[in-house]
């Protein structure tokens, strides 16, 4: 059976690609699309019917995504679906499932050569050749219980709605003008007289005392929270744990050594010298001087201190990343110098130093790395089985802890983390685990006192976890918080403060005063604004947005003087010049503005059409069977 894997699956990159899909099938729930789960629709548009177990699960996602921003962890399906994300979510679905139903209608299909082409273009099927293995295909499909009809119609379904967006979208050819216009609009620069007034160390406030801390702290309680922290305790099983429960004999290893038999052959090897240089002359003089029996070592290093590079290549193969020059290389004898050899990265000159032959590794040499390998793949294999020993265990009443105790794991106990995997002391835990990230996602996922379902990660290991606390998010104390607190109270005055010299500077100029005459003697830096565009080109990096789309809504020769914040404080700026973009787009910027219209206009197209299936099919929701979904599941 071993081997009969590895045929399928030659490489590990081939692996690693299987255990992806394999997680993200897993994570999804495309089997139970097909074999399991509930049959029932939740809506019905023409003739189509959106599946429960798919609405579920788009769900399920919408819900966690709404608790990352949000920030609320504990949002309960119940509450997601009384705020409306049921609709939302539904909404998606009948959007895509429209396109099916127009499918339909239209009578189109995917004829099987465009899906076999959409098969042969996907890495995941692909071996070390870049050629589809079909071999490859159907053990990808058996891992997820699926048959080669259900994924191809899974494929068919995107190709007919890539295939009707793409009639309805096409390629537009936008107006000259449209781009044109946008160019002018985008080109447009504007310059400006600025007076800068800086907020940090602005003079004239008082220290906040403790009765205004303590006010500060009270109304912005929200900006010093503690985060969530969570303690659990989980059980991981990874095939190296169970390594050393695998016993294999030195027959098993040499019968695995006589199948890869072709693997443990060694091509022959040579430890070689090179020097190499652009200038021809530099190399041709080298030459000549070892030929005339001066010291290799000697000539390399005055070509070296004259320009050249001299590089040891220890291993050098006739199919390595040098195979260009290896025939030049492998005609010499040992000791023996090359004449010079031109390359597109100049001349060179090469010295064979040692000359390893070509042989074939002993039994002996790879024994234990054959055996390792061995023990790891049958422990994968055989940690499923050992997952269900554990779910055994849990099922007829144990504790996590007694369920690791009887597969003989320890059990990892997490105490206080935050979401992002931080101890109390701000370590980060699980650093050494690479799904680290998949595990403190589970943590957060998991409501306080439940145990997590268990879940196959991407490496092929499993984890089980139990959350015992959840600490919510909380305001810290005030005398925790002290210093932060009086820092942001100062911040803000300071900000107003300046704000206040600000809008008094722009008074002075709008009775007539110079703008930078009123601020130097008032004691602020002036500067000005050359050719600053829309997007913020040639601003300096002070300026703020709010200062630039001000300046571009004044009228141009208005003299009303713009008061806006910047990174460090405020400014008040003048405008001084309006440069109209003058001249057409050209070359590469007329091809990147007429590209950015024609896929804004394709979007539009798709957009406009997409809504008007809806008045073409009928669509129907069963609020039943939404109900009972959440009356079922609500946690």
């Amino acid at each position: 059976m071993l081997q009969s894997m590895r045929q399928a699956t030659k490489s590990w990159a081939s692996r690693a690609v299987i255990i992806v899909l394999a997680l993200s099938f897993g994570a999804w729930g495309i089997n139970d699309v097909f074999t399991g789960g509930s049959r029932s629709a939740v809506a019905t548009v023409g003739e189509v019917e959106v599946p429960t177990v798919l609405f579920d699960r788009q769900f399920q996602r919408a819900l966690q995504q709404e608790r990352d921003r949000s920030g609320r962890p504990g949002l309960t399906r119940d509450e997601a679906h009384q705020a409306g994300l049921t609709g939302q979510v539904l909404n998606i679905l009948v959007r895509e499932y429209l396109l099916d139903a127009e499918a339909a209608r239209l009578g189109l299909s995917a004829a099987d050569f465009s899906v076999r082409q959409e098969l042969e273009a996907s890495p995941a099927f692909s071996n070390e050749r870049g050629t589809f293995d079909p071999e490859l295909y159907d053990l990808v499909l058996e891992r997820n219980n699926m048959t080669r009809t259900e994924y191809e119609d899974l494929i068919r379904i995107d190709l007919l709605r890539d295939q009707i967006l793409t009639s309805v979208g096409g390629d537009r050819n936008v107006p000259e003008a449209m781009t044109e216009a946008l160019h002018r609009y985008r080109a447009e620069e504007r310059s400006a007289q600025l007076a800068l007034i800086p907020a940090r160390g602005i003079g004239g406030l008082i220290e906040p005392d403790e009765a205004a801390i303590q006010t500060y702290y009270e109304e912005n309680s929200t900006s010093f929270m503690a985060p969530e922290r969570r303690s659990a305790v989980l059980v991981h099983l990874t095939p190296e744990a169970m390594v050393s429960e695998i016993e294999l004999s030195d027959e098993d290893v040499y019968a695995e050594y006589e199948a890869r038999i072709d693997e443990f052959e060694l091509p022959e090897r040579r430890a070689v010298v090179q020097i190499n240089a652009q200038d021809e002359a530099l190399i041709r003089d080298g030459a000549q001087r070892i030929a005339e029996g001066e010291n290799f070592d000697t000539v390399a290093d005055d070509l070296d201190r004259r320009g050249a590079t001299v590089q040891r290549l220890p291993e050098f193969r006739a199919d390595g990343p040098m195979r260009n020059v290896s025939e030049a290389v492998f005609r010499l004898s040992e000791g023996s110098v090359s004449d010079p050899v031109q390359t597109s990265f100049g001349w060179h000159l090469f010295k064979v130093e040692k000359v390893e032959p070509a042989r074939r590794q002993s039994f002996e040499e790879v024994k234990q790395e054959l055996h390792d390998e061995m023990a790891l793949d049958l422990a994968g294999a055989g940690l499923f089985r050992l997952s269900t020993v554990l779910e055994d265990e849990l099922g007829g009443g144990a504790s996590l802890e007694m369920g690791a105790m009887a597969v003989g794991v320890e059990p990892i106990a997490l105490n206080g983390i935050t979401r992002t995997g931080l101890d109390r002391g701000g370590a980060p835990v699980l650093v050494e685990l690479a799904e680290r990230d998949a595990i403190l996602t589970l943590v957060y996922e998991t409501a306080e006192g439940s145990e997590s379902l268990q879940t196959e990660l991407g490496d092929g290991s499993f984890v089980i976890l139990r959350v015992d606390e959840v600490v919510e998010p909380a305001p810290r104390p005030l005398e925790e918080v002290r210093g932060q607190v009086r820092s942001a109270l100062v911040r803000e005055n300071e900000q107003g403060a300046a704000e206040r010299v600000a809008n008094t500077l722009a008074d002075r100029v709008r009775v007539g005063e110079d703008l930078a005459a009123a601020a130097r003697d008032a004691g602020f830096r002036v500067t000005t604004l050359e050719n600053v565009r829309r997007d913020g080109q040639g601003a300096a990096p002070d300026t703020s947005f709010a200062l630039i789309r001000s300046l571009f809504e004044s009228d141009e020769g208005s003299r009303e003087p713009i008061v806006a914040p910047t990174a460090d404080g405020w400014a008040v700026a003048l405008l001084t010049q309006v440069s109209d973009a003058g001249r057409g787009a050209t070359g590469e910027e007329r091809d990147r503005l007429r590209n950015q219209l024609s896929r804004a206009w394709r979007s539009d197209l798709t957009d406009v059409y997409r809504a008007s299936l809806y008045g073409r099919h009928d669509i129907s929701v069963n609020q039943g069977t939404l109900s009972a979904l959440f009356s079922q599941q609500n946690q």
